[in-house]
């Protein structure tokens, strides 16, 4: 397990992303505000896939039923190819800007952990977007049983909490601070530029393609290459390219199941272009490693 300590959390899961996400990246700006208002100590569970983010308060994974608990449970990376799941804790957050630990989990593990270290809702309090705002609380049967009717009756939901008995909810702090704990003990230290080099290579090889002369691209900054002219390529996993010629082309390759690729520079052209805000030492391609001295 790897720890990324002290680093900005929004642009560096941001690098993850844009390495990781071959479609819905954008899911990833709902994550972005949600951890920009998040209080000093909070505690969350995130994941990158193919096809879009999921981030969850790591207390609502562990209740049963509740749509953290559902969703997380509900992936594999043995069914869901390109699952990367992290914990996330916030030491400071000045101006929207928070820092702190990502580490890394191992995916189908930690469902297991979760699902054996979960409880029961007792209640659930329900603030809804009234004027002003009213919260009430449900016997958890009477939420399951007729939520549709709490909200036809009450209006527009602003937020849900599950609670857990007194008692259940001691010991939930008491688990999430051991599993705390263990990942400290047993996290090494990590610089998240390697680690996305590494994804990537992993990936490519896995295609097929080693050659190490492109960066990821998802398909979406191909159709965006293709807008500003910028070269952007079909890869075969016999180490041969393609030039992406129109967009029929590009779909082409993509209904076959095909890797694309961008030169670092072209894409570093892109996110110009784009006005990302990511870093881009996370696009270097393996040519680069080899510049910098870092064995392949």
């Amino acid at each position: 397990m790897r720890v990324f300590k002290e680093v900005p959390i929004i642009p560096t899961l941001r690098k993850i992303v844009e390495n990781n996400n071959l479609f819905y990246k954008t899911d990833y700006a709902y994550d972005a505000e949600t951890l920009s208002q998040a209080a000093e100590g909070s505690r969350f569970l995130w994941m990158s896939r193919t096809s879009g983010t999921w981030l969850f308060d790591e207390r609502d994974v562990h209740i049963r039923d509740t749509y953290a608990y559902n969703t997380w449970q509900y992936y594999s990376d043995v069914k869901y190819y390109g699952v990367k799941a992290f914990a996330v804790e916030i030491n400071n957050n000045e101006y929207g800007n928070p820092t702190g630990e990502i580490y890394e989990l191992n995916y189908n593990k930690h469902q297991e952990a979760v699902a054996g270290s979960s409880f029961d809702a007792k209640t659930v309090d329900i603030t809804f977007k009234r004027a002003p705002e009213y919260t009430r609380s449900f016997d958890v049967a009477e939420y399951d049983a007729g939520f549709h009717s709490i909200i036809t009756r009450y209006g527009e939901l602003q937020s849900v909490r599950h609670n857990l008995s007194a008692e259940d909810d001691a010991l939930l702090g008491e688990i999430l601070d051991n599993y705390k704990a263990q990942r400290e003990e047993e996290a090494v230290p990590a610089i998240i530029s390697d680690y996305v080099r590494e994804m990537v290579r992993e990936r490519f090889r896995e295609y097929g393609y080693t050659q190490g002369d492109m960066a990821f691209t998802a398909p979406e900054d191909a159709e965006a290459a293709l807008k500003y002219r910028i070269p952007v390529y079909i890869l075969y996993p016999d180490n041969t390219v393609e030039l992406v010629k129109n967009r029929k082309s590009l779909d082409d390759a993509m209904y076959d199941g095909r890797m694309l690729g961008m030169g670092d520079r072209d894409k570093q052209l892109l996110g110009f272009f784009q006005g990302s805000n990511y870093i881009n030492e996370a696009d270097f391609s393996l040519d680069q490693e080899l510049e910098d001295g870092i064995e392949q």
